[in-house]
């Protein structure tokens, strides 16, 4: 039996997730810091649009929403101010809601479970983590004293906060909570919460479903093999 081919259109968004995610605090402090990281980031919008190529109406609205995405992150490199700030979250914000409600649809598609799929679920977890980094951001943009953490960020130093609220969002919806970083206000205690229980439920019910029919298919297609 001739096993098919499987497709690999998520391994490009994972590397380019993980890139960013590794390699930001390396990469912030160096004197082209920010216009690396915000090639990095065009990165991840080209390859998210990529892994929806096949469904047209979706991947024309990713590449919209990309490039919104990019010209606000580069506006806002540029303009630094409250306005460009807000409208780069929002942008930000919904590119990567989007990322994550499409990709996931295609994981929850059908019963065969590939190895793209595996990479997909990762890609979404890792998505709703960025999503709520900067929906995080905007909610301290909008009410500044937001959060109360150990080190101070600079007015306007965006990087910064973007580096904090992000390590913010992974320790929340990992659920490790060192407590260096504290919600202050009702709503970013309330999105906290809500995040923590979202990474939970994804894990413990998501991913591990993936994994077990991810096993139970390899298995029934080996003796076919031999």
């Amino acid at each position: 039996m001739t096993r098919s081919r499987e497709e690999w259109r998520h391994l490009a968004l994972l590397v380019s997730i993980l890139f960013l995610f590794v390699f930001t605090p390396l990469i912030a402090h160096l004197p082209r810091g920010p216009v690396i990281l915000n090639a990095a980031a065009a990165a991840v919008f080209v390859t998210g649009s990529y892994a929806l190529m096949k469904r047209k109406t979706l991947f024309a609205i990713a590449v919209g929403l990309s490039v919104v995405s990019i010209s606000a992150t580069w506006l806002l490199m540029i303009t630094p101010r409250h306005w460009t700030a807000v409208f780069s979250q929002l942008c930000i914000i919904s590119l990567n809601t989007f990322f994550a409600i499409t990709i996931l649809g295609y994981v929850l598609r059908g019963t065969k479970v590939t190895t793209d799929k595996i990479f997909a679920a990762i890609c979404v977890y890792l998505l709703i983590g960025y999503a709520w980094t900067f929906a995080y951001a905007l909610l301290e943009e909008l009410q500044p004293g937001s959060f109360v953490a150990l080190s101070a960020v600079a007015p306007g130093d965006y990087l910064a906060r973007y580096m904090e609220m992000r390590y913010f969002s992974f320790m929340t919806l990992t659920t490790v909570g060192y407590g260096d970083i504290v919600p202050h206000s009702s709503a970013t205690r309330t999105f906290a919460a809500l995040e923590a229980v979202v990474g939970q439920i994804y894990l413990t019910v998501l991913i591990a479903r993936l994994v077990g029919l991810h096993i139970v298919h390899a298995e029934k297609a080996s003796p076919g093999e031999k």
